[in-house]
Parts: structure tokens; C-alpha cells; sequence
């Protein structure tokens, strides 16, 4: 079979014709259908997950839809293209835990990239800063696949939703999840944007300068929930400016004991027809490595997704 594959890290993937995989005890092969792809794939390209301990060559991919006994199923992240050989491939011998059978008339093209997505979209507006109809919500990274699905989940509730993007050719995609308005601002630019709004949440997937703007353009009693860092690992603070104003800065990664239950939640929405996921493009697998180039030079809307 075919498979994209790792030979050292921070180079290129390549696709490798390798040895079709056995089951082991408690595993069921899967012949994969699409296969989403994640900033975390990348991550674990560039060695920069699990300390780079994975063997090498390694297969990339955290999350698939494929056939099982004729029967599509989802394949939800576990320890699959983190610690152990993923989904960049043909077929894949997965845990029989790790499958979730696909619903009646969901795409399976969007179900390929909800597991990571969905279940922290569901969790960061049910859980994390639980959003009702009188709040006002700021997403930033909006065009981003969290991102337009967190819009969709608070604009769900009632609430009045502002995307942010760095990009104004972006800015369409964000109005068309169903934000009320794109704002196209830096961190430099944000507050001043925001003014005139006065979010109550803002959902935060750039970190860095920008969680600071948060805290300024936040009012009293605002909350910031944090699941990504894409503009900078690390932040400068005024935390007088937060005490004084009781903003709450809260994480946003779902436990693990939670993943599931998040997951089978955002599922049900998707298959009701209340959220969509918006997927950029298909790609064949031989343009994996090209698919972690554009996620690199952030030159992707939404999600990407493989077809082996």
C-alpha cells in the first residue's frame, strides 16, 4: 500500500510503498477514505511532538473516515499519528475503540476533519466559557477550522458573534460561517476594533500580543478562552489591567476523559445540520507534503483533507 511518511524531521513527506499493516489484539484494519489534515501533523513532521521521539520513517495522520466491513466509520484521535504510525495512508490497523460508526447523510469529506475540531469547538463553547444569547463573541482565527466552528456553535445560541482574521481575503469565509461581522485587525489594531463592540468571550486560537489586545478590549467581567498559540507560544502580560477588570483566562484543551463525549456531541450537530464544516480543498495523498506547506505559510481557509 501507499503511505506519506517522515524519513528525518523538518523535511518533506514522501510517499512510500510499504507492507500492508496486521491487526494486532483489540485492532480492526481500515481501508481510508479521507484523511484531515492538522496543524498537529505538521507539528509532528518538525519534531516537535512527543519530543520527537516517534520512529523514524514515520506516518503522520490523527483523524480519517473509511470502510470497515462495508460500514463507514470515523476514525477519532488516540495515540494514531503522535506516538504510533497515523492515517497518511491506504489502509490503517486502528483500535476498535478509536472508530465511531459515520451517520446516515453526513459528508464524509467534513466527518474526516470533526474529531480534533469539533469536539474542541463543542467543548470551548459548552464547557470552557459556556456562551448564551447575551453575550458578545469574538473569535479570533475565525477562518481557521476551530474557529468557524465555534462561530457556528455561538451564533447557534443566540448571540451576537465578530470573526477576526489577519487576512482580508479571509474575511468572506468568516461572514459566510455566519459571523455578523469580520474583523480584519492585527493585535496592534484590535482593541481599537473592538471598541464599539465590547465583547463579553472572546475565543482565542493566536496567543501571544493578541491575548493581550483580549484583555484590553474585553469588559469588566470578560473571558477568554485559550486553545492555540499560532501567533506566539508565549505572552507578556498586564495583569493589573486583568485583576482590575476580573477578566478570567481560562484553558481550552479538552481533557481526555472528555474527548469522546465532546466529540459524539459536535457529531450530532453536524449530522442535524446545524453545524457545517467547511473543507478548502481534497487533496490526492501524493499531495501530502504540499497540504503542510500551505498550513505552514498559513495559505489555507478552513481544513484540508487527503484522499489516499
Amino acid at each position: 500500500m501507499r503511505a506519506a511518511r517522515i524519513h528525518r524531521f523538518g523535511d518533506s513527506l514522501q510517499i512510500d510503498d510499504i507492507l500492508d499493516p496486521q491487526p494486532g489484539p483489540g485492532e480492526v484494519l481500515i481501508n481510508i477514505e479521507f484523511v484531515g489534515v492538522n496543524p498537529l501533523d505538521v507539528w509532528v513532521t518538525q519534531g516537535t511532538v512527543a519530543g520527537g521521539s516517534q520512529p523514524l520513517p514515520f506516518i503522520p495522520g490523527i483523524e480519517a473516515v473509511g470502510v470497515v466491513d462495508g460500514r463507514r466509520y470515523i476514525v477519532e484521535p488516540a495515540d494514531l499519528g503522535t506516538t504510533r504510525d497515523g492515517l497518511y495512508r491506504e489502509c490503517a490497523a486502528v483500535p476498535e475503540g478509536a472508530l465511531l460508526p459515520l451517520p446516515e447523510g453526513v459528508d464524509p469529506t467534513q466527518a474526516a476533519v470533526m474529531p480534533v475540531t469539533g469536539r474542541t469547538a463543542w467543548w470551548l463553547v459548552n464547557d470552557v466559557v459556556p456562551v448564551s444569547s447575551a453575550d458578545r463573541v469574538i473569535v479570533l482565527g475565525a477562518s481557521g477550522g476551530v474557529g468557524s466552528l465555534v462561530v457556528q456553535l455561538a451564533k447557534n445560541r443566540g448571540t451576537e458573534v465578530w470573526g477576526q482574521t489577519s487576512s482580508q481575503e479571509k474575511a468572506e469565509s468568516i461572514t459566510a460561517a455566519g459571523a455578523d461581522r469580520a474583523v480584519v485587525a492585527n493585535a496592534y489594531d484590535l482593541a481599537a476594533e473592538l471598541a464599539e463592540f465590547a465583547p463579553t468571550i472572546a475565543f482565542d486560537a493566536l496567543g501571544g500580543i493578541f491575548t493581550r489586545a483580549l484583555i484590553d478590549a474585553l469588559q469588566m467581567g470578560g473571558r477568554i478562552a485559550l486553545y492555540g498559540t499560532s501567533s506566539n507560544p508565549e505572552a507578556t502580560l498586564d495583569l493589573r489591567t486583568l485583576y482590575r477588570k476580573g477578566i478570567s483566562l481560562l484553558p481550552g484543551s479538552v481533557p481526555p476523559h472528555r474527548q469522546r463525549v465532546a466529540f459524539e456531541a459536535a457529531l450530532a450537530e453536524l449530522a442535524a445540520g446545524r453545524l457545517r464544516v467547511a473543507v478548502d480543498e481534497v487533496l490526492p495523498l501524493d499531495r501530502a507534503a504540499e497540504a503542510h506547506r500551505r498550513i505552514l505559510a498559513k495559505a489555507v481557509r478552513w481544513k484540508l483533507v487527503l484522499q489516499p
